[in-house]
């Protein structure tokens, strides 16, 4: 196994098949049976005749292999000559004076590979482009055959793959473990038959969260689409801290129903049920990337505030901890800004008119600067003392993100209090609002683990 991303997962996918528990544990026999496997399984979706419709493993394949002869659109039917052509990306090496150091793993072989077998190497089109006379990149048995387990430890749709890299193995092999089995399913079954609630966040997730004690990491997403015309890659990643996010999210009932919440707003039930995928893709953020998705998902979800002081806590207990984890924020230093703009829209005698004004400025810097001046010179005039808020103004105020975080969490902190002053402002509470007290046990859900088998 080499760092590589493709060849690490493809490496885990080969000795999952072959029944060992790591990479290194396997041997030559292993391989062989492999070999085999992928031959069997790339034969078995090749040769159908023309006239049935394409599997779906084989829009698996032809995504990550478009020009391989074996997987082309325009490939022979034929099994005997599949099976040979199949069977020749994997002859094993032997010692020879033609021999270079693999690509991924330096082992010698006289084996070269180029596009047609490599995903996402060389070239953005159909034509190889590679170094001044050479005529592939060499590549040993052991690798080739890691990146042709690549399908069956990535988690693959027909179009595209996407494979994880964390420092914590025991994350990358729990990732490709529940891979190989969803992949087993997509041969059988197709994708129609999967659940529509998973997806390649949420299982690394799941994956993270199982080690988030014994060994909390962070993890990288890569995710791509091998095609001849408009090929691409993205990367996406976890915050390092996302360890201790999840270890204190479970530990604290509180904060763990504002997650229970948060899932179960973003669940979409034509496509994700449970809310599992749309929750997960909020703690990754893309390469280049700006916004924080969980902060977003939870200001657009606490667009109308709930009348339930139990609702209002929790969720402002989760995006506390969310900032003070992934961001080290200090929120006790709002408290003089939280107390000012609370104040304010209480000292009306309706307030929700003075919230609408405030929920108009809480995004932007500037506007929730005019806001506090207003507010501080209005309780002065009424005879009241305004809070001292110079200390944490201009870090509320300021631009960029971080201005932006801290406004949010002023937001959630403002709220939270309002409710718990029973300000008339919300809808009234209803039963759903009552639900799940801060004491039950909502926990992270079983069904979070099973549905991506």
């Amino acid at each position: 196994m080499t760092g590589h991303p493709l060849q690490r997962c493809g490496a885990w996918a080969a000795a999952l098949l072959a029944g060992r528990a790591e990479p290194d544990a396997v041997v030559s026999d292993d391989l062989d049976a492999v070999a085999a496997r992928l031959i069997d399984d790339v034969v078995a979706v090749s040769g159908l005749p023309k006239h049935v419709a394409n599997p779906d493993w084989w829009k698996v394949l032809f995504a990550l292999y478009p020009n391989a002869k074996a997987t082309h659109a325009s490939r022979t039917r034929d099994p005997a000559v599949l099976r040979a052509l199949v069977t020749g990306l994997f002859v094993p090496d032997h010692p020879t004076a033609q021999a270079l150091p693999c690509t991924f793993c330096s082992a010698p072989t006289a084996v070269l590979w180029a596009k047609s077998h490599l995903p996402l190497f060389d070239t953005a089109q159909s034509v190889n482009t590679l170094p001044p006379r050479t005529a592939g990149w060499p590549v040993c048995r052991g690798c080739r055959i890691a990146m042709w387990a690549l399908p069956y430890g990535a988690w693959v749709t027909a179009g595209s793959a996407t494979v994880v890299r964390c420092a914590n193995p025991a994350v990358e092999r729990r990732f490709v473990a529940r891979n190989v089995t969803r992949a087993v399913r997509i041969q059988q079954l197709g994708f129609t038959c999967l659940p529509g609630d998973a997806s390649a966040e949420a299982v690394t997730l799941a994956a993270l969260r199982a080690h988030a004690v014994d060994a909390p990491v962070d993890a990288v997403l890569w995710s791509f689409k091998n095609d001849n015309q408009d090929p691409w890659l993205k990367v996406s990643g976890t915050r390092q801290a996302i360890g201790r996010l999840l270890v204190r999210i479970e530990a604290d009932p509180a904060t763990r129903l504002g997650w229970y919440r948060l899932r179960r707003a973003l669940a979409r039930p034509d496509r994700d049920p449970g809310g599992y995928a749309a929750i997960a893709r909020t703690l990754f953020v893309d390469e280049h990337g700006a916004v924080d998705r969980l902060l977003h998902a939870l200001l657009s979800a606490f667009a109308d505030p709930p009348a339930a002081p139990v609702t209002a806590d929790v969720w402002r207990r989760l995006a506390r901890t969310y900032q003070e984890e992934m961001y080290g924020m200090d929120v006790a230093r709002l408290a003089p800004a939280r107390q000012l703009v609370a104040a304010w829209i209480l000292a009306e005698r309706n307030p929700r008119g003075r919230f609408n004004e405030y929920t108009r400025a809480a995004r932007s810097g500037y506007a929730l600067h005019e806001l506090l001046m207003e507010a501080s010179a209005r309780l002065l005039r009424d005879g009241d003392q305004a809070p001292d808020i110079s200390g944490v103004a201009p870090t509320l105020l300021s631009a960029g993100p971080d201005g932006w975080r801290w406004r949010a969490q002023l937001f959630f902190e403002v709220v939270a209090d309002l409710v718990k002053a029973d300000a008339p402002i919300g809808r009234q509470p209803t039963g759903e609002d009552d639900d799940g007290e801060i004491g039950d046990e909502i926990q992270f859900d079983p069904h979070e683990d099973e549905v991506y088998a």
